[in-house]
Order: C-alpha cells, then structure tokens, then sequence
C-alpha cells in the first residue's frame, strides 16, 4: 500500500494482545486479511497493520489519524489482568486458551452503529459487503481503491432505490431512519459519551432497526460501556451450552445471566464466547450476528 502521506510506526504491546482475534471476533466489519497483514478503514483513515511478537507496526494515511487509530485499536488494554478475572468463571478458564489476546475496540459511534443495523438477521460476509458497497457508493474516497462510510447527512437524503443497490434489503429504511435521526439532532451520538448505560440504551432503543441487540453493541464497541452484553445466535448457544446444559432461554434472561455473573466484564465474557463458539459449534444456515 503505497500512500502518499503515510506515517509508518511500530508500537510495543503487551501479552495477551492478539490483533488478528481482536479485528476478526465480529466486533467491526471493514477489515481485510492477506497472510499475516490486515488493511482497514478507521474513521477516515486507511490502516495497514501486521503483529509480530509483542510489536505492531501500523501505516496510517492520512498520517495525522495516528492517534485516533491507537485508540481504536485498543492497545492500551489492560489484557492480563482481564483475562486472569476472567479466568475466575470456571467455565471461560477453559475457553481462554482458544481465545485469548482479544482486545474491545473503541469504535466511532455512527459507524458502530450502521454497521450494527446492518447486522440483524445477517451473517458477517454479508454484513462486510454491504458496507462496502454503502461506502463506494455515497462515501468519500480516501485514496485509490478506498472510501469512508457516507455520513449520516448523505444518508438521510439518500433515496431507499439506492440504498437497496448496496444490498441492504429490508434494512434500507432503518437506515435512512437512523441517518435522519442523527442529521436532524434528534440523537447526539457524541453528546452520548459518559452518560449512564441505561440512559444511553434507552436512547439507542427509539432509532429504528434498533433492538436489543444492536443497542448494547453500540454501548459495548463504541462507548465503552463493559457491562453490555449482546445476545446473538452464537452467544445464545454458548450460555445455554456451557452454563446450562442446553436449556433454552430467553434473550433477556442470558443478559441478566451475565451481567450478575461477570459484572464489568461481561462484554469481555461476551467476546470470548462469541468467538469460542464460532469456532467450535457446529454452523447453522444464516448464522452470523444474530437477530436485532
């Protein structure tokens, strides 16, 4: 990748950080492998990145998002420590071989969240592709090859004929909606930052397309809030496997389930089953994200 106004950097971290985990555990959906090398777009800004060891070296055009990119990256996670309070829950000591080094990333708060709309009744391919298609079409290039996601200005105006050419089906008037939402000031996703959890989910519940689900990986992706946690097919089959005997249960009562039991954690918790049992289920036709 060849970019004028690149910076290049190498950034020491500390064990467990695993940057392939952290970028391929279904948290965001504009990243891209070839070999050990993963190229992705994180606001504005086109990211080359390769971990080697406890080093990662990062080449950020335009240059001047270096900073934002570190933030989003995460690498500044306290990753042992989590891990070892983790590692109480009888059950995740035995999954955390498999699934350590991941890291939540602080994601920008209008992308998280179209991404996220995006993701009800979908499967991460799809999702990847939609969105991909949403920034060719009515993003801003960022240099050859490479656009931003449209703003949420764009697509508030955007007609649903074109909205549906990017593959977004049944999910183009909730995007729209949400655009608008957003461009008319009737939600402040910035002006969002450091309020309660349950305030902000609130919130997030009135956007519509917005569900349980999509609120609580916006609290947990974009602000940070660790207790949320988000129930889709696969963390629904991995609480009920692993803490239930395979009783089945409802959404609400896995989310009660887990935040009395991993406290702060739970989003943490969360992403270990995720990518647990991604892994070692066995796949189901349309599995991906999950329901809203």
């Amino acid at each position: 990748m060849d970019l004028a106004g690149a910076v290049d950097v190498v950034v020491d971290v500390r064990a467990p950080y695993d940057l392939r985990r952290t970028l391929a555990c279904g948290q965001a959906f504009r990243w891209r492998w070839e070999g050990d090398v993963a190229t992705g777009i994180v606001q504005g800004a086109v990211v080359r990145a390769r971990q080697r060891g406890q080093a990662i070296s990062l080449r950020v055009h335009p240059g001047a998002m270096l900073p934002a990119v570190l933030r989003y990256l995460a690498l500044d996670e306290p990753l042992q420590e989590i891990e070892e309070e983790l590692s109480r829950d009888e059950v995740l000591r035995r999954l955390l071989p498999s699934t350590s080094g991941i890291a939540l990333l602080r994601q920008d708060p209008w992308e998280c969240l179209i991404s996220y709309v995006l993701s009800s009744w979908n499967n991460i391919p799809k999702i990847e592709y939609t969105l991909e298609r949403l920034a060719r079409a009515l993003g801003t290039p960022i240099a050859s090859g490479f656009w931003s996601l449209p703003c949420p200005e764009v697509l508030a105006t955007a007609s649903l004929e074109v909205l549906r050419r990017c593959a977004t089906g049944y999910r183009a008037s909730y995007i729209r909606g949400v655009a608008r939402a957003v461009a008319q000031g009737e939600i402040d996703l910035e002006g969002m930052r450091g309020i309660p959890f349950q305030e902000s989910r609130k919130a997030l519940l009135r956007l519509p397309g917005v569900g349980q689900k999509v609120a609580e990986c916006v609290l947990l992706f974009a602000y940070g809030h660790r207790e949320a946690f988000p129930v889709d097919i696969w963390v629904k089959r991995a609480v009920e496997r692993l803490y239930f005997h395979g009783r089945t249960l409802r959404e609400g009562e896995i989310r009660e389930f887990a935040r009395e039991r991993f406290g702060p954690l739970a989003g943490y918790a969360q992403q270990h089953l995720f990518t647990y049992a991604r892994a070692f289920f066995p796949a189901t036709t349309g599995s991906g994200r999950g329901p809203r």
